[in-house]
This record gives C-alpha cells, structure tokens and sequence, in this order.
C-alpha cells in the first residue's frame, strides 16, 4: 500500500490555493460584472426597478446561502457543497444567457447568488487541510483575492459589455463556474465529516432563510419607499419577528442547524460586531467617494470631475486588497487576530478621520481612500481568523458565513443611513439645472458618523481576548451560555 511522503502531502496541500482561490472568486465576478452591465439593461429593458432585482435577487439569495449552505457543508462535507453551489452558479448563467425577458435573467441571477457560500466554504476547507501554522496566513490570501477579483471583474464586465453584448457576462461566468467545479472536483479531496446523532434541524432552516430575506428585501425599499410604506414596514416587522421565532427554536434545540449560542461567545460576538461595522461604515466609501467627486465645483465641496475621472480616483483603493489583507493574516499568524483586527480599526479610523477633516483635494482623496481600504482589506482577513482560532472545526464555515450575513445586513443599512444624512443639508442652483447636491455640512456629518462607527470598531478590538491558541481542534467546543 502506497503512503504519501510530508513531501508530497506538502505539495498537495499547496496546489490546493489556487483551486481555493478560482472557486471562491466565482461570486465576486457575479456581482460585480453586474454593476459595469446594469446601465446597458436599463436602457434595453426600460424598468428601473425590476432592472433593480438583478442585483436585489443574488444578493437576498446569496446572504441566505452563505450561512446556510455553508452549514451544511460542514455537515455534509464542504467539498460536495462546493459542487453544488457551483453547479447553480453554472445554471444561473445558462438561464440568464438563454433568457429574453427580465423574469428569466432575475431567476437566473438567484440561481448565481447560491455562490455566496464560495468564500465561508473555502476558509472551512483551509482550516481542514492546512497546517495550523498557515491557516491565518491562507485566509488572508483568499480574502485578498475575493476583494481583488470584485474590481477586476468590474473592469472586465465594462470590456465585455462594451464590445461584446452583455449576454457574455454570462457566457464568462459560466465558463468560469464550469471550470471551477472541474478543478474542484478533481483537486479537492473528501471533507471529513463530524459525527452526527439524531434528526439534522430542518426547522431551522426553513425558519432562517425567509426571516433574513425578508429583513433584507425590507432594507433595499427603503431607499426608494421610505418609512411610511405598509409593505416595507410589513415586510420588515414580519422578517424581524420570524427572526425572533428562529432565534427562539435554535436557542432550545439540543444541535442547532446555526449555533446562535456559540454567538454568546466573547471572541465570536466581537468578531460579528466588528464584520457589522464594516459594514455599516467602511462599505460606503465608494457611494460617498464617488459622488463627492463628481458633484459639480460651484457647490463649494465636489470637485466636478468625470466619470472616468473619479473612477481614477477610486482605482488606487482597489489594490490595497492585494497588500492588507494578506498583511493581516501573517500578523495573525504571528501575533494573534485581536492584533490584526486593531491595527485594521485604527487605519480605518485615521482615514476617515482625515477625510472628514480634508476633502477638497483629489490626491488627499486619494491618499486617505487607500488608507481607509488598506484597513478595510485587513478587518475582511481578520474576522474570519478569529472566528478560526476559537470555533470548533465542524463549524467554522457556518459561523463564517455568518460573518458575511452580517456583513451585508450592515452595508444595506449603512446605505440608507448614509443617503439619509447626505440629504439633510442640500445646495441647489435653479440657473444650473434642477439637480440637489448634499452640502459641505452633510458631508462632513457623513464622514463624522463613519468615523464614529470606526472608533467603535478600535474599542471592540481592544475588548477582544488576548492572544488565542491557532486553529483550535476541530473537536473543541465553544463555551457557550447554558439553556435555560
């Protein structure tokens, strides 16, 4: 019988990056090759708000998946979950390839927006293969190259949607899709699979997955319907108190599909707060960057500039990913994630307290952008490596993927909130057109409430425990609160 050598075990688990990486990357083009195609669609289909559902579907989709999906595959193996969500993702992309009417591309983009769980999947199968050693260092790595790819795919879907149509949007995200699940099947090998007893918590589930599409698709009306609209008010009444009801039955239940009292462990808790920040504050920097710089110079703050102009400016933030993220991980590696996830905050903090105290010129623009993006790409590594070095193995993807869901209920919030305080204060000029623009005073108390969400974010990190084993034992368990 043949034995593998440490060097060829070595070898193996280095080949395995890179299939890591170009199946994860999958969802990260799906959406943002979107964003460069959805100007095209609205002209050729004439509906903003349907048009809308494009982007609205995969995301509803994908936050369901990436915690879901993700749980199960650490029940049932994360490399056959991997196959599946790859397999959807295929099929998403020849329904909306195939479709001529709205109503199929939209299907075809929920059936993409499975892919979600790509990213939560992955970091569980480092965890499982890796040394423990390389395992912050690995994450840092695929975090970089998921925030990476999301430009690159913008650029790329511009380029295809330009000169070729923007049907092969699909034809690229299918190929890719195909190819990752050929790679993935041939080069990953079997999950190890915990043991289990009893019933797999279906209820669960099926309670998790409408409570957080509804909370969602809440947020997202928000923007357009305001407060005062009954369906978006019923909407998000009936998601939080389905939610509620989830959180009730996963408390009780002896093996919970989602462990929501793990989420009462220190180290977890903070971590999720931390992801939710993210969001909620540093996700908007492109929505408050772009638009400062485009809004015409006679209103006393924007600086006028084009399109093509502003995306210049932005463009430097976007290669921070490739420096921060892998940065964190080598620092968790060494000194642990609390170190990583506060020297993250503090970047963020200082970018944006220096955007709030000068943005009147486009190279400081461009300097404090990149700051506030190297310590965004730092926090997007560090949370999942504190989640790794306190959650039991059989879990790690589930709490992840939550991370995620997390991530995104606070961007979508965040959002609204920013639109929010960039309309209280307005400049408008009758002789120029009849567009408002936000003035000096909200942007300055835009970039404030940012920068108040970071020095949040420095206090968490610094309540977070000490230095923490790596890569705890997959058979550890978190110490979580007892059942009443």
């Amino acid at each position: 019988m043949n034995r593998d050598t440490p060097s060829s075990s070595a070898a193996r688990v280095q080949a395995l990056l890179p299939v890591l990486v170009f199946a994860e990357i999958t969802s990260s083009f799906e959406i943002s090759m979107m964003y460069a195609a959805m100007a095209t669609l609205l002209r050729e289909f004439g509906d903003p708000a349907r048009v809308g559902w494009l982007l609205t579907a995969y995301l509803l989709v994908g936050s369901v998946s990436a915690a879901l999906c993700s749980r199960l595959g650490d029940l049932f193996g994360r490399r056959r979950l991997m196959l599946a969500m790859l397999a959807c993702s295929l099929a998403g992309s020849v329904v909306s390839l195939l479709s001529n009417e709205l109503t199929g591309l939209i299907l075809g983009r929920a059936l993409q927006g499975m892919s979600a769980a790509m990213l939560p999947l992955c970091i569980g199968l480092v965890r499982e293969r890796f040394p423990a050693a390389r395992v912050p260092a690995t994450i840092g790595w695929l975090a970089a190259m998921a925030s990476f790819s999301a430009g690159v795919g913008i650029l790329l879907g511009g380029v295809m949607v330009d000169h070729f149509g923007w049907r092969w949007i699909f034809v690229f995200s299918g190929t890719h899709a195909l190819l990752a699940l050929v790679l993935v099947a041939v080069c990953v090998p079997a999950s190890q699979l915990p043991a289990r007893a009893g019933r797999i918590d279906l209820l669960g589930g099926v309670l998790y997955a409408p409570a957080i599409a509804a909370v969602l698709w809440a947020l997202s009306r928000l923007k357009g319907s305001g407060l005062s609209d009954p369906v978006t008010l019923g909407a998000f009444a009936a998601g939080l108190a389905l939610m509620a009801i989830w959180w009730w039955w996963e408390w009780r239940h002896p093996d919970p599909l989602i462990d929501v009292r793990g989420l009462g462990q220190r180290q977890i808790g903070l971590a999720l707060l931390l992801m939710f920040l993210f969001g909620l504050g540093t996700a908007q920097l492109m929505l408050v960057l772009l638009l400062l710089v485009q809004q015409p110079a006679w209103t006393g703050v924007g600086l006028g500039l084009t399109a093509t102009l502003a995306g210049m400016v932005k463009l430097p933030s976007n290669f921070m990913g490739l420096i921060g993220a892998p940065w964190s991980g080598h620092v968790a590696a060494r000194s642990g994630a609390r170190r990583a996830a506060l020297i993250a905050a503090v970047l963020i903090l200082v970018g944006w307290l220096a955007l709030t105290a000068s943005h009147r010129s486009a190279w400081l623009l461009v300097v404090w952008a990149m700051v506030c993006s190297l310590g965004g790409a730092m926090m997007f590594a560090a949370v999942p490596n504190l989640v790794v070095e306190v959650a039991p193995g059989h879990r790690t993807s589930e709490i992840t993927g939550l991370a995620q869901v997390v991530r995104t209920i606070g961007s979508a919030i965040g959002t609204q909130a920013a639109s929010l305080l960039l309309a209280l204060w307005t400049v408008s000029d009758p002789q120029r057109g009849a567009a408002v623009y936000p003035s000096g005073d909200a942007y300055l108390l835009t970039f404030g409430a940012i920068a108040a969400c970071a020095a949040v974010s420095v206090g968490l990190a610094l309540a977070l425990p000490k230095r923490q084993t790596l890569a705890a034992p997959a058979h550890l368990e978190l110490q979580t609160p007892q059942r009443p």
